[in-house]
């Protein structure tokens, strides 16, 4: 919001809704600007905060040559320093650029689909940790399913079981083995990413069916 009117000078006047600055000058009306994000705000950039003149020797700081010809070099280094006032933010899943997010995925061992949506990528990123502390359960792998392929209605059904026997244990164990349905009609190429999904999170020493919903067969009039 701005208003105008024929004072001079400056002040500052805090009020409930935020904090506000006006400004004038000769010849100017009275801006008044709504700081909208509160008592934080923008860190200035390095040629204003003057790392490189403050540092130097009082005897050229006291030559106007010298101090400008360092602030030049101050001006060359604002883009840098901007990058490393916003680093942490280059590293949050939910602001990193593309390409950082790539690495981030690489670190944390997620294989990203370039085909998914950005969005959809941040969310795989973003719940690696606990991907990796839930792998080998059913929960781990429901988790799995639904960031890989979002929206598709999926479902684990697995019974579990106790084997026990008042004899010494037969020496080859029966399989565990569970289903994974898919409701939904799907190819053949998102078939076979459904199965290599469930192959690399599901329970060790287990094995599995995929059940894919038929399509409807057309009807001939």
């Amino acid at each position: 919001m701005a208003e105008t009117n024929g004072a001079h000078g400056e002040h500052d006047d805090g009020s409930e809704n935020g904090h506000y600055k006006t400004f004038s000058g000769a010849g100017f009306g009275t801006l008044m600007v709504r700081m909208a994000s509160g008592p934080k705000e923008t860190p200035p950039v390095a040629s204003t905060r003057a790392y490189l003149r403050n540092g130097l020797p009082s005897l050229y700081q006291d030559g106007d040559f010298g101090m400008r010809f360092v602030g030049a070099l101050e001006e060359l280094l604002d883009p840098i320093v901007a990058v490393l006032d916003a680093l942490p933010a280059h590293f949050d899943p939910n602001h990193a650029p593309r390409d950082v997010l790539e690495l981030l995925a690489a670190w944390l061992g997620v294989d990203l689909d370039e085909a998914q949506e950005l969005r959809h990528r941040r969310e795989m990123v973003r719940r690696a940790a606990e991907l990796g502390r839930r792998r080998g359960t059913v929960k781990g792998l429901e988790l799995a399913l639904a960031l890989h392929f979002p929206g598709m209605p999926l479902r684990v059904e697995d019974n579990g079981g106790v084997h026990w026997s008042g004899k010494p244990a037969p020496a080859e164990p029966a399989a565990q083995s569970f289903v994974v349905y898919c409701d939904k009609p799907v190819d053949e190429p998102v078939q076979a990413a459904i199965a290599r999904c469930i192959e690399q999170y599901k329970p060790v020493h287990t094995t599995y069916r995929l059940r894919v919903k038929s399509a409807k067969k057309k009807v001939e009039s």
